[in-house]
């Protein structure tokens, strides 16, 4: 009698836990993604930042033409995406754990 009371009591705790887990796994997920779409921006700097260096003759945009501009838009870009880096390294070291705590349950 006691058993199955404790049994019942562990197995409520374990479906606590994994539920409690999954939401935090789906939180990460989330703002994994959050975080992909703000650094968006910074990769088309940097891809319009290299296009201004390294093509000659006129460019689509007039700004393209000034290199202080192209230079301005790749350290931007390059700030933002070292940021986006760091940011969904540590997201996706933190899915791992969740992921691995998961497993063990």
């Amino acid at each position: 009698m006691r058993e199955n009371y404790y049994h019942a009591f562990f197995h409520a705790e374990r479906q606590r836990t994994k539920t409690k887990l999954e939401a935090e796994l789906a939180a990460v997920k989330k703002s994994m993604l959050m975080t992909q779409l703000i650094g968006l921006p910074g990769a088309i700097m940097l891809g319009l930042g290299v296009y201004g260096i390294f093509v000659e003759g006129e460019k689509f945009l007039p700004f393209l033409d000034d290199p202080i501009n192209c230079y301005g838009l790749l350290a931007v870009g390059a700030l933002i995406s070292m940021w986006e880096a760091m940011r969904v390294l540590q997201l996706n070291r933190r899915q791992q754990d969740i992921q691995s705590k998961l497993d063990t349950l």
